[in-house]
């Protein structure tokens, strides 16, 4: 049971996008007969950094419905992209991991696709160019594609030619009547960032049409976000949430289609796709999801019900648990702060001190929505605190390997697992549970 503050803040933020949840249309097909999957309530901008003095930055409601006449999973409101993406807080070069996994995705396309050398590789939301980087030290022409000015402009002093520009179908004819059609098109992580989804599928088709070029995606999966109960990373900058049934749809309506599907580990637990312009029949690795979804009732309103029921559940008890610690008088502070972090911090109000990040762009900032400082990450010793919420989960075993130190001088790190039904432990990890915590201590 759902008691005090959380309960109430539950109530009024449904209140509060009400009127958006009853105006809502699909974005894909226009049907305005779209359910509820769960509300967050006022939560910040994700990458919204301000300076300390200008903290907290505005919330803005985060509701997402579903689609059940094309099965696309969608927020009720968006924020425009202007405003998310012209200037951006995040660098893919500062991530260890992200550049492990470029390498990793480039060597794959290889693999699988061996691109001619001359071909011409496009990366959509192409960041600080650390893929095409890859690409180009192969031999490869490429060209990225990025809206984020600040951004944009380290790719190009990396030495990777950069579109400054949000993917359209006339961005794409310009590509198109500039370099010819496209080898290797790649869009990871961005198909849920674009808000006019139809013009973006006619986008692709541009880029690949006239040729036999490939459009690898990688997207995070919607069935894993609800098995796993990864509800921060919902925030406005991810307009949709995909399955295979979804995508499906989208693509054959635009005249391409899914060659193949793979589940990744990234993102925890994404979509990669191969597809190809003309309609052609699915792949038996598509025609496996696409069954394996219908028989789990993803285009069932009710499939989504418990999911709502066990994030409401999970943030009462976080709520719960930090407060208690706190009061205790022991001292909390994070570990990163990607975008998943505004909304967990956005949605219990945890109790931190600071955060320390090793973005350059974040420190000297405040935590989106908040008033707790980003610092660097030798904060952890020059003000240890008593315990550390691992916010990026997904490289927590990353944190912890960096920062024994920590650990050695009796520092706790509170490390994010699984999905959790069971009240929060702070001790191992719970059966089955996300969303506990278990310790790593020091000696």
């Amino acid at each position: 049971m759902i008691t005090g503050r959380l309960a109430a803040a539950a109530t009024s933020a449904c209140r509060t996008c009400h009127d958006d949840v009853a105006a809502a249309r699909c974005r894909a097909c226009g049907n305005a007969g779209m359910s509820s999957v769960v509300c967050l309530g006022p939560v910040a901008l994700a990458n919204e950094f301000v300076p300390i003095e200008a903290a907290p930055s505005p919330r803005f409601p985060l509701h997402v419905m579903h689609c059940s006449h094309c099965c696309l999973a969608q927020l009720a409101r968006g924020v425009p992209p202007e405003r998310l993406f012209r200037q951006y807080a995040y660098f893919s070069s500062a991530s260890a991991p992200v550049i492990r996994h470029g390498q990793e995705l480039a060597d794959f396309v290889q693999r699988r696709l061996a691109p001619a050398r001359d071909g011409l590789i496009v990366d959509v939301g192409a960041n600080d160019g650390h893929l095409l980087k890859v690409y180009a030290a192969r031999g490869h022409r490429v060209l990225g594609i990025e809206p984020a000015r600040n951004v944009a402009a380290q790719a190009r002093a990396g030495g990777v030619p950069v579109l400054e520009e949000f993917l359209s179908t006339a961005v794409a004819e310009l590509v198109r009547s500039q370099h010819g059609p496209s080898a290797v098109v790649h869009a990871s992580n961005v198909l849920a960032h674009m808000p006019d989804i139809r013009d973006v599928m006619s986008a692709f088709r541009v880029l690949l049409d006239g040729g036999d070029g490939v459009l690898v995606v990688e997207v995070p999966y919607l069935l894993d976000l609800l098995r796993r109960g990864l509800f921060d990373t919902i925030y406005h900058e991810h307009v949709f949430y995909y399955t295979v049934t979804a995508l499906h749809r989208l693509f054959t309506t635009a005249g391409l289609s899914i060659e193949h599907v793979e589940p990744t580990d990234a993102q925890g637990g994404s979509l990669r796709l191969l597809v190809r312009a003309g309609n052609r029949p699915p792949g038996s690795s598509v025609a496996r999801y696409l069954g394996a979804e219908q028989r789990a009732g993803v285009n069932e309103p009710g499939f989504y019900t418990a999911f709502a029921d066990l994030t409401t559940r999970f943030l009462a008890e976080i709520r719960e648990r930090l407060a208690a610690t706190a009061a205790a008088g022991l001292r909390l502070a994070g570990f990163s702060a990607p975008a998943k972090a505004s909304v967990m911090i956005s949605a219990t109000d945890a109790p931190l001190q600071y955060i320390c990040d090793t973005t350059p762009y974040k420190v000297g900032r405040a935590l989106p929505g908040t008033t707790i400082p980003i610092v660097p990450p030798a904060h952890l010793l020059t003000d240890q605190p008593d315990q550390c919420v691992i916010l990026a989960w997904n490289y927590a075993d990353v944190i912890v390997a960096r920062n024994e130190d920590y650990l050695r001088r009796g520092g706790t790190f509170l490390k994010i697992v699984d999905f959790a039904v069971q009240p929060v432990t702070w001790r191992g990890r719970v059966p089955n549970g996300r969303v506990a915590f278990s310790a790593h201590e020091g000696a």
